[in-house]
């Protein structure tokens, strides 16, 4: 049944409080070394669900979602030609999430699922020499390492602890063919190991993924494109083992997701004032990762969720993306994407989550030198969505559009100050089945650089 269906949403509060700072040093030029910290508090509710399928109701909070990230940049010069670049990181993310037995929020669940408490952590790096030493070559050898570590517990149920590691090596070369044109190829190897894994047998799985680019110049600023890609996307922990508070079912046999890529475009400024690009592109996709509505009583209902390979798609579309300098004083950005996407496996299947059509405009106003005025508009049609019926697990969503003002005053170099409203005309829509984004939201932003 439909709750929460009034002008205002309940339990969508969010309190966020950020700290970050970056550091750099430059002792020679060419060499460049930077360390940055970044730090999030922050509290969430989850509102509740509003459509009309009859599960997926859940009054859930966030008491902390709280996130660490901790980096380092390094460029070092080595000689003339060339260069070593060193990135190495680690964040921390951790949650927790009540869950309460109705709206009232008094009264919290105690069970095996609730209280949940997540503790999550990346930790990786990545080595890249590039050099310019051979003629008329550009070229780069990377090494990369990423561990991410997932650990969720709660006081009626064991720890679950799990733990990916992915290392990959890879190396490019662009070559420069003639004054006006040069060619990129790159290979690359990838590996993912489940080192540690709950419950399932851990296990590895690895792919070769290359890439082809040629690019003509037609005048210093102008240019057309053609490239291949091969791609693959690895299924994370939480793709394979999560049963998400509940809603879904784990999949620990979920494959790797592999695409072919190919695209051609041009880019660069074709008339006074204007940057216009444009591409054409289409990708052939096996073993799609999508979220599957199945029927099964494991998740409280008629019905579960599930991360599954649905199979062989193919994707076509447009992408368009135009900057205009209109005048002295204002200004114009935009951008429109059209996709179809194509189940080759089988056709009554619907591809999910992405929008047909998606178009996206500002409009800016130098008003004075330091205030400006900018109008926006958001627009998107042909969105597919899951829902929580295992006879019709698909819902095809409205279209909309929304728009957005803003003013940005910065009275002196190092300040800025911005007063705007998101969704204007208070527009109800929505991107998933029953959670409607919020409605007119006033912001207002500061921001100090020393």
């Amino acid at each position: 049944m439909p709750t929460d269906t009034g002008k205002n949403r309940r339990n969508a509060s969010r309190d966020d409080r950020r700290l970050s700072f970056k550091l750099g040093y430059t002792p020679r030029e060419g060499d460049e070394y930077a360390i940055g910290y970044a730090r999030q508090d922050g509290e969430k509710d989850n509102p509740v669900y509003t459509g009309t399928a009859r599960s997926g109701i859940r009054y859930w909070r966030w008491p902390w979602w709280d996130k660490d990230s901790l980096y380092f940049i390094g460029n070092t010069r080595l000689g003339e030609h060339t260069t070593l670049r060193t990135r190495v990181y680690r964040d921390t993310y951790g949650n927790g999430l009540d869950a309460y037995t109705d709206g009232t929020y008094q009264v919290a669940m105690d069970n095996s699922s609730f209280p949940s408490i997540y503790d999550d952590s990346t930790v990786g790096g990545s080595v890249t020499l590039a050099t310019t030493a051979l003629p008329r070559q550009e070229l780069q050898f990377a090494i990369h390492y990423k561990q991410d570590q997932h650990s969720e517990r709660n006081p009626h149920s064991p720890t679950k602890d799990f733990r990916d590691v992915t290392t990959s090596v890879a190396i490019e070369d662009r070559i420069a063919l003639t004054d006006t044109s040069h060619l990129r190829v790159g290979i690359g190897h990838d590996r993912r190991d489940a080192k540690r894994v709950y419950f399932w047998p851990t296990g590895s799985t690895d792919a070769t993924n290359a890439v082809l680019e040629y690019v003509q110049q037609l005048a210093p600023d102008q240019q057309w494109y053609a490239s291949a890609a091969q791609r693959t996307r690895f299924p994370t922990i939480k793709d394979r083992y999560s049963a998400r508070m509940g809603a879904a079912l784990p999949n620990p046999d979920l494959k790797a997701e592999h695409a072919l890529h190919f695209e051609v475009g041009v880019r660069g400024r074709w008339w006074e004032g204007g940057q216009l690009q444009a591409a054409l592109f289409q990708s052939r996709i096996d073993d799609l990762i999508q979220n599957a509505v199945v029927a099964s009583r494991e998740c409280g209902g008629s019905t579960c969720n599930q991360a599954q390979n649905i199979g062989k798609a193919r994707h076509q579309g447009v992408e368009l993306g135009l900057r205009q300098r209109l005048g002295d004083d204002w200004d114009l950005q935009t951008s429109y994407t059209w996709l179809r996407r194509t189940n080759l496996e089988d056709r009554s299947v619907a591809l999910l989550d992405s929008p047909r059509q998606r178009l996206f405009m500002a409009v800016g106003w130098q008003l004075l030198p330091q205030l400006k005025l900018q109008a926006t508009l958001e627009a998107e049609q042909g969105r597919k969505v899951s829902y929580a019926d295992a006879a019709r697990p698909v819902r095809d969503l409205p279209g909309y559009g929304s728009t957005g003002f803003k003013a940005s005053w910065s009275p002196r170099e190092a300040w800025d100050f911005d007063l705007g409203v998101r969704n204007i005309g208070d527009k109800w829509y929505e991107l998933a089945d029953g959670y409607p984004m919020p409605g007119r939201t006033w912001f207002a932003n500061a921001n100090w650089r020393f």
